[in-house]
């Protein structure tokens, strides 16, 4: 089933970047929109990206046109239906949803963090990974830990907005 579900989360995933990239056009300063478009481009290439990249353009998504709260109707929906939550609701609803959601995931990687990734067994170990959008099922033990691990440097590094 997990093979299944991740399938449907991956077909979200154009439209999630066909969104992102065409809200970085409008972006009015050029260095940044460059770096985004690049990234949005690297990644619907099937590349992914180094957490440095992610980390250059992380300010683009608080105050700007990619923060949450103003994103488009279809935008939204897409990252819902990315994080399995209805996308058929109103856009604020939708908005709020993701927002919870995603305080949850940025909470739970604080106490892994501080409880340590050791601690989980492999079936959690897998389950973290899955709820952060890797398909652990066809992955090592040290494969989901790594991956995880780079996750939760990132996410630790990104503030609340």
């Amino acid at each position: 089933f997990l093979d299944a579900y991740d399938s449907i989360r991956r077909g979200s995933y154009p439209s999630v970047l066909r969104s992102l990239a065409l809200a970085a056009r409008s972006l009015p300063e050029p260095r940044p929109r460059e770096l985004l478009q690049q990234l949005c481009a690297q990644v619907q290439g099937g590349a992914r990206p180094h957490p440095a990249q992610l980390l250059a353009v992380r300010s683009l998504f608080s105050g700007s046109l990619l923060a949450l709260n103003v994103l488009r109707g279809d935008h939204v929906r897409a990252l819902s239906q990315v994080l399995f939550l209805t996308p058929h609701l109103p856009a604020f609803f939708l908005r709020h949803r993701l927002r919870s959601h995603v305080l949850e995931i940025r909470h739970l990687d604080r106490a892994l963090l501080h409880l340590g990734l050791g601690q989980l067994s492999e079936e959690e170990l897998r389950a973290a990974c899955y709820l952060r959008g890797l398909n652990s099922t066809h992955l090592g033990r040290a494969e989901c830990r790594a991956w995880l691990e780079q996750w939760l440097r990132l996410s630790c590094e990104l503030q609340g907005t």
